[in-house]
């Protein structure tokens, strides 16, 4: 009679580590764009142009879009081009 060798056990399962990462961001529209879009020629140009100085000066393009938009806003509400919703009458 032939004796066999014991079998070797199975190796234990791989127990998984839960993923405890963050999820990825959500990145959505941005919603001065909206307003952008809707803007003359003109200021959609000085809000572009004023977009790349700033982001040439070191901000994400997020930022320097935002930062834009913001002063390109207020010389439009200054200049009388848009209602301004704080001073509503």
């Amino acid at each position: 009679m032939r004796y066999r060798r014991p079998r070797k056990p199975a190796p234990a399962p791989a127990i998984e580590k839960p993923d405890r990462r963050p999820p990825p961001p959500v990145f959505h529209p941005l919603a001065y764009r909206s307003v952008v879009a809707a803007w003359s020629l003109d200021a959609r140009e000085r809000w572009g142009r004023r977009s790349n100085e700033l982001e040439d000066g070191g901000l994400a393009w997020r930022d320097a879009e935002t930062q834009a938009f913001v002063e390109v806003w207020n010389q439009l509400r200054h200049a009388g081009g848009f209602a301004d919703p704080d001073r509503a009458s």
